[in-house]
């Protein structure tokens, strides 16, 4: 790798996310994606010569938004929704809107596939992107898959192969990705009818997974994996060529240690929450003493429409029978997704220290980042840039 070109130093900096974006562009001979030994995908680039194209397109250093101060970004309408189809509520892993959503899109004629990750064929754990025709294709990739996926390692490729309209689904960064694809290859907007955003709280390595399954005592691997779904939140489930299974809660998986594996841009992240979206959804989890509750209950999300477009096709959707949904008051968001509420607010004591020591190499506008760090708590936010401050002087070089 050329030194100090740009994908050198995001890497130096531990600010890549693995979504193989700078690949697809640059082309597989002169920018190979691999999977390193921490369980993430990272890049080899063999030329620096492209780097001011590297500096728009990476969503790892650049995201634009333009929706002002707000925690929650623009929002048109806010509803809890769910699939009308029972079955398909059942196996999504929040209810199934994105899905029900996704399949009257192609149902209509408004798209002629989907882009979505789902898991890799004949493998137990690693991820790709998945190119969805039918109902069944859709429902087959229904389910979370909380470890890294090179989303979009081939859309450039995809999209000079053919002339199809898609329906995009994937994580916050991932749809800011598309948004800088297409702000340096207009060509590509028409191409995408419909963006969806899942709301995230970071990517755990594939090295999280296999430390979560291995706690079940046994150490050959599993046939398959899954980690929510079949129920609301539904159980991590790792199931091997024997026949036997082992199940960890959402708690148990998510919350103690899937979650705490997160790679380091996904704790400066400007947004984890799909402001660059037509619609993005989180899970409206059912709430006790102002904090969520994970108890097994039928699946529901709350969705957030932020664009005209987003708009005509939940209402559409809606009218159709694909979905049902209720309004839902944005205040109660909150104690929904505690979480994404801090960190949007508290995200600038993380960002700026982290721009001070690169010298400005983040580029993230439009989020209100630095407004909302001079109306937090100013002792909270010393300790939350104390500690980033330390995460980034031992990231391993």
């Amino acid at each position: 790798m050329p030194n100090n070109s740009i994908i050198e130093r995001v890497l130096k900096h531990n600010l890549c996310l693995g979504c193989g974006l700078c690949s697809s562009v640059l082309g597989e001979d002169k920018c190979r994606m691999y999977l390193s030994e921490d369980g993430f995908y990272k890049p080899d680039i063999n030329e620096a010569s492209k780097d001011n194209l590297i500096k728009q397109i990476c969503p790892g250093i650049n995201i634009h938004h333009i929706g002002g101060k707000g925690i929650w970004g623009n929002i048109i309408s806010l509803f809890e929704g769910w699939s009308a189809d029972d079955a398909l509520r059942h196996k999504a892993a929040s209810g199934g809107v994105v899905s029900s959503v996704a399949i009257y899109m192609l149902e209509s004629g408004l798209a002629d596939a989907v882009l979505q990750v789902g898991v890799k064929d004949n493998h137990y754990l690693y991820n790709e992107l998945k190119v969805s025709r039918n109902k069944q294709d859709i429902v087959n990739n229904a389910q979370s898959r909380y470890a890294p996926a090179l989303t979009l390692v081939k859309i450039k490729q995809i999209l000079d192969s053919s002339s199809e309209k898609y329906v995009f689904i994937g994580k916050p960064c991932d749809i800011a990705g598309i948004r800088n694809l297409i702000n340096v290859f207009p060509e590509y907007e028409s191409r995408f009818v419909l963006l969806i955003s899942i709301f995230c709280a970071g990517m755990p390595s594939y090295n999280a997974t296999d430390k979560t399954w291995k706690i079940s005592g046994r150490r050959d691997t599993p046939s398959s994996i899954k980690y929510r779904g079949d129920g609301w939140p539904g159980h991590f489930r790792a199931i091997w060529h024997d026949g036997q299974k082992f199940e960890l809660t959402y708690n148990e998986s998510w919350g103690k240690v899937l979650g705490k594996q997160v790679c380091f841009r996904c704790k400066i992240c400007p947004e984890g929450i799909g402001m660059l979206a037509d619609i993005a959804v989180g899970d409206s989890w059912n709430t006790k003493n102002g904090y969520p509750d994970f108890t097994e209950s039928e699946g529901r999300c709350f969705v957030m429409v932020r664009t005209e477009r987003g708009q005509n096709v939940v209402l559409s959707a809606e009218e159709k029978g694909y979905l049902k949904r209720r309004n839902l008051e944005v205040e109660k968001i909150r104690s929904m997704q505690p979480y994404q509420y801090l960190k949007r607010k508290m995200i600038g004591w993380r960002i700026l220290p982290v721009n001070f020591m690169t010298h400005g190499f983040l580029n993230f506008n439009g989020f209100g980042l630095y407004w909302h760090l001079f109306h937090t708590n100013f002792f909270r936010g010393i300790k939350i840039a104390k500690g980033t401050i330390k995460r980034f002087m031992n990231r391993p070089n």
